[in-house]
């Protein structure tokens, strides 16, 4: 307005430190304004009787919830700011609450804003955003200008709105802008004044603004917002379904919210039953929606603000497969450049549609967004369309990796649950080959990283695809890899079935190779069930498999396996022989020093075990320098521990000590938290066994103030039991109880099922003690049950014993002689002769007792023969282990 303006300019210089303004009526209406001293505003006409304060900020909510953080930033910089007005940009995704955090942060500092709080819905989410022209016009009328004083072309209404808010100190709240254009003029330029912004984009080019990024509610935020809202009473005895609740909502407080307005509607309902109705995927957006507000009509409206070629992005975004995706994946699915998507994911997240990941070149979407994004691809693309986009991202899966680059196992592990759902996606729609052969390849990441959950669920998926097409490869594959999770799940059963069926399938197709790999499986799950026979046999034919085909590694494993079992159960002499074959051949095939340290630490091992502890230390010492020179940290501290314990059984003590010392050192140097709970366990137990129980227990506290032992609960749980147990021999029943009950807590939180049934064990056997049969009873068939099902006939005979203690404490004497019987049964499964005599003999008296004098003599027969087969067995390993 050059030229327009008249100011009274001697009248301002002398009056300009006064802050009152006014337009005057000298000036040309519509046109012109004039700034002069004055107690209030007014253009050409009467003069307004009083200055206007527009409060025009919503209600705030009473069940608003947290975001003390950014109240915290708002604080700060309403401090900060003197010489220029504070800006805030508040940008975050359709219905994380950017409009409720505004109207509380206003109702806040209403106070430091004397000349009031101006308001305005720009619908920039929107395809048609609200045009800046018209909030001055209604802003201007708000301050007191009458609708006929109000310049008629956008630059005088820019320099008007300017003039009239000069040295007021007001709050203006933007909510919901589309962009900086549309904001830009509506800011004041007074430093006792502030505009409060909020839009789904960052506004990055805004001068002066702070931008504060919104994001969904924490687990605690929305249990408190539900709290709140429907009362603590109905939330009390459901933790589980509100956590529930909150994660399939994704945290997000729009959606919350329209739950929690249903839930109110419906007050006799559960929360279960809401949780129900949100499960299904295909029906969640339908479901979020109460009154006129829903999840569904919230994201269309910023949907349809997008133009063509953002909007197919958007909808080929809703087809990835994971939480996040990278570039490239949604690059396959639309068959586009990769720089070209990058710019229209970069818009996307600009827009809160979409977001940045912590990685370079990857995004993440909200469930609720990813569900409406794939909803608007099934409505708006082609079947056809929609699975041929799919199959070039399983495609592209499976070429990757098929090409085992350097870097693919990050690449795995940044994409795992993409690739798994993958597997699970071409299984449903009939890609077969694609399905187990992407199955088959992801099966050793999964093995590495233990998730055996997922190689069980892709694996299962890829047995049905290669069952359904004939691939017998596949499917032998399948039930192999099944078969190894299985066990490493400690599932040995469901092992035992798989590899069987496996092994019968490469029989069939006669690869030797494969069928020597499964049988060590087959061995490996057998020897955990201590089925020791199959074990053998199992290992056996490996070693013969291997040997003819000169698989020469394969070899050498089935063969220490074998060193293993057979020192196992006491026949030392075959086990050295094995472990003999095993090191002959990794000096043949000149093995690393892993390989050699290994077969090294197993003959030392078997040495110790049968008495020769000189020759002990001396495979101790070579297993030593190998790890050494293999720089296996981890395996040294062990092999430093294991020949500790051989030293302090030859009596060496100062020489065990120093060499304890030197593991733990290693342990503590790598921040080994399992390796110094071990070696801590192992001198304690030392000092326990010679009754310094003073030593003991300062060394079980040690263990369990030790840094990160929460992490290694198997660690925790065994320092636990077997301080229990010291604290039992001194008959301290209620310090053993305790300690048990948090061993019992932590195995079962973790589901560590050997553990867990040592320490029923341990806890039955207290009871006992202390008289409480019933309970000692009832302890151990719990602990007998958990083991059937675990499927180790080692544990089982364990439990068995516990029971047939207790029912004979109970007199319940053919109870008894029932379980030892089976108890017997499994110690000649596991050739454990020894053991079987014993349980024999305890037969005998048992029927003795009752007065069968048949039974008696029969397993007091069956005793004489145990006998006579460990004898024969220590017979056989005394005169080798005396020449070597």
């Amino acid at each position: 307005m050059p030229g327009q303006i008249s100011v009274a300019g001697a009248y301002m210089q002398q009056e300009e430190e006064r802050t009152n303004l006014r337009i005057s009526d000298q000036a040309n209406v519509g046109k012109a304004v004039v700034i002069e001293h004055a107690g209030h505003v007014s253009l050409s006409g009467p003069e307004l009787k009083q200055r206007r304060r527009p409060l025009q900020i919503p209600r705030d909510i009473p069940e608003f919830t947290g975001r003390e953080e950014i109240f915290g930033k708002i604080s700060v910089s309403l401090a900060s700011h003197l010489e220029t007005p504070a800006i805030w940009v508040l940008s975050g995704m359709a219905g994380v609450g950017k409009t409720s955090i505004a109207i509380r942060a206003a109702n806040r500092h209403s106070d430091r804003f004397p000349d009031g709080i101006l308001y305005a819905k720009l619908a920039g989410a929107g395809s048609n955003p609200t045009d800046p022209n018209e909030v001055l016009v209604r802003f201007l009328k708000d301050l007191g200008v009458a609708l006929g004083e109000i310049p008629g072309d956008y630059e005088s209404l820019v320099t008007a709105y300017r003039t009239l808010i000069a040295t007021k100190a007001i709050l203006v709240v933007l909510d919901d802008a589309a962009d900086t254009a549309q904001v830009n003029d509506l800011i004041p330029t007074s430093p006792r004044s502030a505009a409060l912004i909020t839009s789904r984009r960052p506004l990055a080019t805004l001068p002066g603004a702070q931008s504060i990024s919104v994001d969904v509610w924490t687990l605690d935020e929305c249990t408190q917002f539900l709290k709140v809202l429907l009362g603590a009473n109905r939330i009390a005895d459901s933790t589980d379904e509100v956590h529930e609740l909150s994660e399939i909502c994704g945290r997000l407080p729009l959606a919350l919210r329209i739950t929690g307005a249903q839930l109110l509607r419906r007050p006799l309902w559960p929360l279960a039953r809401m949780v129900n109705r949100l499960r299904d995927e295909q029906r969640r957006l339908e479901v979020l929606r109460a009154d006129d507000i829903a999840i569904r009509s919230v994201f269309a409206t910023a949907y349809e603000s997008l133009t063509d070629v953002q909007s197919r992005i958007f909808r080929t975004v809703g087809l990835t497969l994971g939480f996040s995706f990278s570039v490239e994946s949604v690059a396959r699915l639309t068959d586009a450049d990769e720089h070209f998507v990058e710019d229209a994911l970069e818009d996307l997240a600009d827009r809160h549609l979409i977001s940045p990941d912590d990685i370079p070149g990857r995004f993440k979407i909200h469930d609720l967004m990813r569900l409406f994004a794939k909803e608007r691809a099934v409505d708006q693309d082609s079947p056809a369309a929609v699975s041929e986009s799919v199959h070039r991202l399983l495609q592209w899966h499976l070429e990757v990796l098929e090409g085992m680059s350097p870097s693919i196992r990050k690449w795995v592990g940044l994409e795992r649950p993409s690739l798994v759902a993958g597997v699970l996606l071409a299984n449903k729609h009939h890609w077969d080959d694609l399905c187990w052969r992407t199955a088959n390849h992801l099966a050793s990441f999964h093995s590495v990283e233990r998730d055996y959950g997922d190689w069980i669920l892709c694996n299962e998926a890829g047995l049905v695809a290669a069952r359904r097409c004939g691939a017998r490869e596949g499917e032998a594959l399948m039930l192999g890899g099944l078969g190894q999770a299985s066990r490493r799940l400690n599932r040995f059963n469901d092992a035992q079935s798989y590899l069987e069926d496996s092994l019968k399938v490469f029989r069939e197709m006669k690869d030797l190779e494969r069928c020597a790999d499964v049988l060590w499986e087959i061995g490996k799950t057998a020897s955990s069930q201590w089925d020791v026979g199959r074990a053998m046999s199992a290992y056996s034919e490996s070693v013969e498999i291997c040997a003819a085909i000169g698989h020469l590694s394969g070899q050498a494993r089935a063969l220490h396996a074998l060193g293993h079992l057979y020192s196992g159960i006491g026949r030392h002499d075959e086990a050295l022989k094995y472990f003999k074959e095993e090191l002959e051949l990794a000096t043949k095939a000149s093995a690393n020093s892993n390989s050699l340290s290994t077969t090294y630490q197993g003959m030392a091992s078997c040495l110790a075990a049968g008495g020769m502890l000189e020759e002990s230390i001396e495979a101790y010492e070579k297993s030593i320098s190998e790890a050494q020179a293999a720089n296996d940290q981890k395996a040294l501290q062990i092999r430093l521990a294991r020949k500790a314990g051989v030293l302090q059984s030859m009596g060496k003590a100062d020489e065990a000590s120093a060499t304890y010392e030197d593991a733990l050192k290693l342990a503590r140097e790598q921040d080994d938290t399992s390796g110094i709970a071990w070696i801590l366990h192992t001198l304690a137990d030392k000092h326990e066994k010679a009754k310094e129980y003073e030593e003991a227990d300062s060394l079980y506290a040690e263990i369990l103030n030790t840094d990160g032992i929460d992490e290694v609960p198997g660690g925790l749980i065994n320092t636990l039991h077997c301080w229990a147990d010291s604290y039992m021999r001194r008959e301290n029943f209620d310090r053993t109880i305790e300690l048990l009950d948090k061993a019992q807590d932590i195995a079962r939180q973790h589901d560590r099922v050997p553990e867990l049934i040592q320490v029923l064990l341990c806890r039955s056997a207290a009871l006992q003690k202390n008289g409480d049969i019933d309970e000692a009873l009832s302890l151990a068939r719990e602990a007998a049950a958990i083991a059937t099902s675990y499927g180790s006939a080692k544990y089982l005979a364990q439990c068995l014993r516990r029971v047939g203690m207790s029912l004979r404490g109970l007199t319940r004497i053919e109870d008894a002689a029932e379980v030892y019987a089976e108890k017997m049964r499994l110690e000649i499964l596991m050739q454990r002769h020894e053991k079987a005599h014993e349980t024999a003999r305890e037969l005998s008296s048992i029927w003795a007792e009752l007065g069968d004098t048949d039974k008696a003599e029969f397993y007091s027969a069956r005793a004489s023969e145990f006998t006579r087969e460990a004898e024969r067995v220590a017979s056989e390993n005394r005169k080798p282990l005396e020449s070597h």
